[in-house]
């Protein structure tokens, strides 16, 4: 595993990222910091998704594709963010259960069927 890797540079952001939600959840205005937290990680992922490059007016296999990976870098992070705000409540098997089901949703979240989906909707 080296840092040229792109897996293991995505496992570093999201440990990275659920790290921050610890310290989000630990912190005295956790709700504030939830939805503040959220939104950063939403945009930081379309920023590094390139929403900017969308064109809905395209093919709907194009806009699928393209929202495909606008999902794949921003649901994990949002995931992971949440998850370790989550994992600071409760106790120690509730927060194993939170970051498990976090493990598993991130695993199996469909990000072509999601894309799919979207642009089926926005694109007639």
């Amino acid at each position: 595993m080296t840092l040229g890797d792109p897996n293991a540079v995505g496992a570093v952001v999201l440990v990275a990222v659920f790290v921050v939600g610890v310290l989000a959840g630990l912190a005295k205005q956790r709700l504030g910091l939830l939805l503040v937290g959220l939104v950063a990680v939403v945009v930081l992922g379309l920023v590094v998704a390139g929403i900017t490059g969308l064109d809905l007016a395209g093919p709907r296999d194009a806009v699928a594709v393209r929202l495909s990976g606008v999902y794949a870098a921003a649901v994990p992070p949002a995931i992971a963010f949440v998850a370790g705000w989550l994992a600071t409540r409760g106790t120690w098997f509730r927060r194993a259960l939170t970051v498990g089901v976090a493990v598993l949703v991130l695993a199996a979240f469909p990000y072509a069927a999601a894309g799919a989906a979207t642009a089926g909707a926005l694109v007639p």
